[in-house]
């Protein structure tokens, strides 16, 4: 007989109640004198041991089942007997835990599913070990069962509680618990064994437990205190004498409330009761709570168990299930939809109408989807300015280091000469606009508003000895040319506004121009590349309107249109920044210094501005074929410092015609000294160049190697041009 997989039901005694255990086991492992009987047919591969006096120990289960059971009792006349069930999931492999708590969740359902439920213990069992054939990933299934004599009122349908099980290792690494929801609960109760150190973490942003994060650390120092930190091994906001409140022998019961920007964490089972750490959260470190994680520290290993409730009428079937989370995901996708249409638009508003038309809201939805305008306002993440007229807000800020005022006017106060600004920083994106904020100082935002028309955004402030003003260019337009007159309209009405401007800079997100073997050329997303000509009186921005084909060679002709300045001061700046940088062996430059500075100021925003993971920056080639082909990153040139921002020098360009083809635009790049594409700006330079400003630098932090439009990197890509731009203005004399 070959050593196939079996399913075995052993059945024992524990303590005085019933068990019944359902195990995956190897043909070699099995002692036939110990079986009682071997299924067959349509049932072949169970297997029923014989009873035993006790189970064989094994590991804690990773998932947990408690509920009453009904069932029929043919040795008492078919009387109905009510128990107290509990089911313990072990699972195989490395499964994620979320797709252990859906697979056991799933089990569970289909076997209690009221429309084939059986009605003794036998039928039960055999359910459950068929049902256990077909969830692969289950390893082991254990029935205990508990009589009791306390009947619940008939008319109630009893709880059913769903436990999850966490374990951690002694080490001060987040283990993410997305199996427990909590984006719309505002607390959690739950047990813990650990020696000291048990960690919790709530975050706003799933898997960033250092940015938009409450920590909660329960019996540190030695299991003689607890705190709150703002961010994992961030400042300590409160903390308590707990002598002794965690326990390596025993589970012991814990509740966190966040509801009304208070933290509270208390001790015991009954939420509410036994708080010893409380923490009113201020407005600069406030946010929605969409994540758990939990951690030990070095000292101990820790155990966990989270429960929750299934809703034994709502929760049963599948199909069910699948469109309330089809639904769920739909929904936000809708609002996430609704947030990027007014990031758009930004400084210009949105008609509701529009916006729903855009999104493509049904008129069924619409009152949903006002629901979710409406508690996307009371978020202060948008503004209805006037009624049906929507807006995207900037976030006011104050704080002892921070002060940033945003006021909404209909027309802008007048300037002294000597609040004039000269330095002018133009962008495109909102998250470009955001992160060019918090490199400004002493700063007032005003959005000059018109229901009609085009509105206006100008943040003004200083950066080092230079008064600066920031703007954004609206990118919500029904056609190209509407989108070229209103970037036109915005600089013209910017250099109109603020006569003494002398230096532009256009600050955001580009598209790398990687080189595959040599590393002294190669970008890599999160580089930030300086419109630099790349031969002497060159341009440092070119626009491809035109491509040919050659007749009698293997190649492409390509029409251009060129921009260079005529005031060299930036660029000038720009390569005696990198010269420096290249001679000094501080291991902190100075955008480095800003990008960390900013993190703080950026932590309430809705992006998220950290640098994403590095094996997310994948690097492709496209063959002759047209078939892309994954490369290894050529290895880093010299002084090149991999995981961080590096500059590069270089020319910058556009133009659909060249940047839609991945051979086009390397052609393009090699033959022109290109380091970088942009989603085109040449509307900017050409408005720029009417109004005669003769000083100009374009400034993009690289987000994908394509289109410059890979959302995952925009955030961090936009910091980083950012923080270089602070640095160049610090440097410019």
């Amino acid at each position: 007989m070959g050593d196939s997989e079996e399913v075995v039901m052993m059945a024992a005694k524990r303590d005085g109640r019933s068990v019944m255990r359902l195990e995956r086991m190897f043909r070699s492992e099995i002692d036939d004198k110990l079986l009682l009987h071997v299924a067959g047919g349509p049932h072949k591969g169970i297997l029923i041991a014989k009873a035993v006096d006790n189970l064989k120990d094994v590991e804690p289960a990773e998932g947990r089942l408690e509920f009453l059971a009904y069932l029929v009792n043919e040795e008492q006349h078919n009387q109905s007997v009510q128990d107290y069930w509990t089911l313990r999931f072990w699972f195989r492999g490395q499964a994620e835990g979320v797709v252990k708590k859906k697979t056991f969740t799933d089990y569970f359902q289909e076997l209690m599913n009221p429309s084939s439920f059986p009605k003794n213990y036998i039928g039960f069992i055999k359910k459950a070990l068929v049902l256990l054939k077909v969830y692969h990933v289950i390893k082991r299934v254990e029935l205990e069962v508990q009589e009791t004599e306390d009947p619940s009122p008939e008319e109630s349908i009893p709880p059913i509680k769903s436990f999850t099980s966490v374990f951690t290792p002694a080490s001060y690494t987040y283990q993410l618990v997305p199996e427990v929801q909590i984006n719309n609960k505002t607390f959690i109760t739950f047990m813990v064994k650990a020696a000291a150190d048990a960690h919790v973490a709530l975050s706003a942003v799933y898997g960033d437990v250092d940015r938009k994060t409450y920590e909660i650390v329960i019996g540190t120092d030695g299991n003689t205190k607890s705190i709150i930190r703002y961010g994992a091994g961030g400042p300590i906001m409160v903390e308590s004498m707990t002598m002794n409140v965690l326990s390596e022998e025993e589970f012991r019961y814990f509740w966190v409330n966040w509801a009304n920007n208070k933290i509270e964490v208390g001790r015991g089972a009954n939420y509410g009761v036994g708080a010893f750490l409380q923490w009113t959260i201020p407005p600069s470190k406030q946010f929605n709570i969409n994540c758990l994680a939990v951690s030990t520290g070095t000292p101990s290993r820790g155990q966990w168990e989270f429960a929750e409730l299934l809703d034994a009428e709502k929760d049963f079937g599948k199909e069910a299930k699948k469109k309330r989370i089809k639904h769920s995901l739909l929904w936000i996708a809708k609002k996430q939809k609704m947030l990027q249409c007014l990031e758009d638009a930004y400084p210009n508003m949105v008609k509701t109408a529009e916006m729903f038309k855009y999104c493509k809201i049904k008129q069924s939805d619409t009152m949903a989807a006002l629901v979710f305008l409406s508690d996307m306002q009371k978020k202060n993440l948008i503004k209805e300015v006037e009624g049906g007229y929507w807006m995207r807000l900037q976030k006011s800020q104050e704080s002892e280091i921070i002060k940033h005022e945003v006021k909404i006017v209909k027309h802008m106060p007048e300037l002294k000469a000597s609040e004039q600004p000269t330095i002018a920083i133009v962008t495109s994106l909102f998250c470009e606009k955001v992160a060019v904020d918090a490199m400004i100082e002493e700063k007032t935002t005003y959005v000059k508003y018109k229901t009609e028309g085009e509105s206006q955004v100008y943040t003004l402030g200083r950066i080092g000895k230079f008064k600066v003003v920031s703007t954004k260019v609206s990118r919500k337009s029904s056609s190209e040319q509407e989108a070229r007159i209103c970037a036109e309209n915005t600089i013209t009405r910017l250099l109109g506004s603020f006569s003494k401007i002398h230096h532009v800079l256009i600050v955001g997100v580009g598209s790398g121009v990687p080189h595959y073997s040599d590393g002294n050329q190669h970008v890599r997303l999160g580089d930030v590349v300086v419109s630099v000509p790349s031969r002497k009186n060159g341009a440092i921005y070119m626009y491809c309107d035109k491509i040919e084909k050659m007749t009698d060679a293997n190649g492409y002709n390509y029409s251009t249109r060129e921009w260079d300045c005529s005031d060299n001061s930036l660029q000038d700046v720009a390569v005696s920044l990198k010269q420096i940088m290249e001679r000094d062996t501080n291991p902190q430059r100075p955008w480095d210094r800003y990008m960390n500075d900013a993190k703080d100021i950026l932590q309430t925003e809705e992006s998220n501005f950290h640098r994403p993971p590095m094996k997310t920056d994948r690097l492709f080639y496209t063959d002759d074929n047209g078939t892309d082909l994954e490369l290894k990153h050529p290895a880093a040139g010299k002084g090149y410092r991999v995981g961080q921002s590096n500059c590069r020098l270089g020319v910058i360009a556009s133009g659909k015609l060249v940047s839609r083809s991945p051979r086009l635009r390397q052609s393009f790049a090699e033959i022109n000294g290109i380091r970088a594409y942009d989603s085109d700006v040449t509307a900017v330079l050409e408005s720029l160049e009417g109004n005669q400003n003769n000083s100009f630098i374009i400034i993009r932090g690289i987000s994908d190697y394509s289109s410059g439009s890979r959302k995952e990197w925009q955030p961090y890509a936009s910091l980083a041009a950012a923080a270089y731009m602070k640095s160049l203005i610090y440097a410019l004399k």
